[in-house]
């Protein structure tokens, strides 16, 4: 008698069931770990680019930071510095570096206060106004969908990363 062999059909359907078994466990796990790191990867650009107008300003001694055009939510900033000495920065300041988009599966950066357009740093790399003394600044998503670091904080002298706690960003 000559030996068969292969796979049964019950044996091919055991393998297939259980694949999509681990399939439907997996890809909800992948798509909230996605979402959880594009917030956090978006704060932390954020951070990083708040930090580097903040050190354009000290090293060029001339008005710096980050202009989104106002509203309490926005999806895109730019990095600006003023080389035309105006003492603030707007959309006729140069620009440094590309347009930062904020991505479509991030939900829009919200800061607060909501009459906030900008984020300026005078020469000497403190938060500036050229209305007077700027409030502290708070940028956060909402939803984080669980992100370990979801909000970012500039105050006169420190820009902070961290987790938004009640209403406040706390440093990671």
């Amino acid at each position: 008698m000559k030996e068969e062999r292969g796979f049964t059909l019950v044996e091919m359907m055991v393998v297939v069931s259980i694949t999509v078994l681990l399939l439907a466990w997996a890809v909800p796990s992948y798509s909230t770990w996605k979402k959880k790191h594009d917030i956090e990867n978006q704060m932390v650009q954020l951070y990083s680019d708040l930090q580097f107008g903040r050190m354009t300003a000290y090293g060029s001694k001339v008005v710096s930071g980050i202009l989104w055009g106002g509203g309490a939510s926005f999806s895109s900033y730019q990095i600006m510095t003023d080389t035309t000495n105006q003492g603030f920065i707007s959309s006729n300041s140069t620009q440094i570096g590309a347009t930062v988009h904020v991505g479509l599966k991030v939900p829009p950066i919200i800061a607060a206060p909501a009459n906030q357009s900008d984020v300026m740093f005078d020469g000497r790399g403190f938060l500036y106004s050229s209305a007077g003394t700027p409030p502290p600044i708070t940028f956060y998503v909402t939803p984080s969908s669980g992100a370990a670091m979801d909000c970012v904080a500039v105050t006169s002298t420190r820009i902070t990363l961290g987790k938004m706690n009640g209403g406040s960003c706390s440093p990671k």
